[in-house]
């Protein structure tokens, strides 16, 4: 059977990876998705509940070639529907839907694909579609010339964390802050800080990782796999069980968030005691000027932010102090081997303050938020 999984462009290596570790296989890597291949739906499942990477995770129908035409895709979804018993996905009572993301330029849009995919699946399977609470999703994914069907085994955008609630106007998606973490080459030993933590996503999306607490454990019910025919006899206690039985508190190592502000200071603690890790994460307090008084020399094995930037509010100047102050701090708290990882719009000015105090840059790459472009780049000594 096979699996495919989409993240935000960029980082689709670090979704391959997450594949790789959690279900055994080798991924084929493409623009925004990991397909792969997977020997029980459990598996799938697993990887769904517990992915921190993952936007969608669906059981692959097929995948097509897109133009610029609507009755071209949907020839090609009809010719895939054709070969595809789904017998196995629908009993009697089976409503279902179809959803559609569109990225590109296509003389359609998603409604249009969507209607003319239901229409067909309701000539095949003489099912009715249920906008509301359909028991089957199918979920098409099309990027710019390339397209996916697939059964939507999350239901709910992966990407949005319910820990999520007392928000900073920058703060990172989850998502995003768990591909920087991978992308630094953070490591479940390493000590991490963000002096510019805002909301508190990425240390907790760290602790998250770090401990293998299932960043989905408060979301069980929401999930789309649940519902699925082939999947109806199976013992979701045990199943959640298991997983959630492999957290482990002995793995923690520190993990701190800094910021200036204390109204930030205040949602990050909230947001950590929302998704569970709260005890796993160190917030205060502190300009960033005052982190070589509060660390010993070396102590910290990677520093990963999303820094401010210069806007309307902000000025350059202010940026570059700025810059030029984590850097300054980074000489002293930074281990010898350790990484710096920051995602920005622009660059820069990050880059012109590393220089100066002796980082060089390992890897910069774009990624993706939607349509807007960010660039994540790595530093070291």
């Amino acid at each position: 059977m096979k699996g495919i999984s989409i993240t935000h462009r960029g980082f689709e290596d670090i979704l391959s990876r997450e594949v790789e570790e959690m279900i055994g296989s080798s991924p084929a890597t493409d623009e925004s998705v990991s397909i792969f291949e997977y020997r029980k739906f459990t598996d799938l499942c697993a990887f769904t509940y517990k992915s921190q990477s993952a936007i969608k995770s669906l059981h692959l129908l097929g995948q097509f070639s897109v133009n610029n035409e609507l009755s071209s895709a949907v020839s090609s979804i009809k010719g895939i529907l054709s070969e595809t018993d789904l017998s196995q996905w629908i009993s009697d009572g089976t409503s279902f839907k179809v959803s559609c993301i569109r990225t590109g330029e296509h003389s359609f849009n998603s409604q249009d694909l969507s209607a003319e995919t239901s229409r067909l699946i309701k000539e095949k399977t003489n099912k009715d579609v249920n906008f509301e609470s359909p028991d089957l999703i199918f979920f098409i994914h099309i990027l710019n010339q390339k397209g996916y069907i697939g059964i939507d085994f999350s239901g709910i955008d992966l990407s949005k964390r319910d820990y999520r609630i007392f928000a900073h106007p920058a703060a990172l998606k989850g998502t995003m802050a768990y591909c920087m973490l991978r992308f630094s080459g953070t490591k479940k030993t390493n000590s991490l800080i963000d002096p510019f933590t805002k909301s508190g996503i990425i240390p907790i999306e760290a602790a998250l990782y770090q401990t293998g607490k299932p960043v989905n454990f408060y979301r069980k019910e929401a999930l789309a796999f649940k519902h699925l025919k082939p999947l109806d006899n199976e013992d979701w206690e045990t199943f959640y069980e298991k997983i959630d039985s492999q957290e482990n508190e002995s793995q923690k190592r520190r993990i701190i968030g800094i910021d200036s502000s204390m109204p930030s200071i205040t949602a990050a603690q909230k947001n950590a005691k929302l998704a569970g890790v709260n005890k796993s994460i160190s917030f205060s307090r502190l300009d960033i000027e005052w982190l070589d008084t509060k660390f010993s020399e070396g102590e910290i094995d990677r520093l990963i932010t999303n820094p401010p930037e210069s806007s309307k509010r902000i000025g350059e100047k202010f940026v570059e102090k700025l810059n030029n102050e984590l850097f300054y701090q980074a000489q002293y708290i930074i281990s010898k081997n350790g990484k710096i990882g920051l995602l920005a719009r622009n660059t820069d000015l990050l880059k012109k303050s590393a220089e100066k105090y002796g980082f060089k840059t390992d890897e910069e790459r774009t990624v993706l938020l939607g349509k807007e472009t960010l660039k994540a780049i790595l530093f070291s000594r």
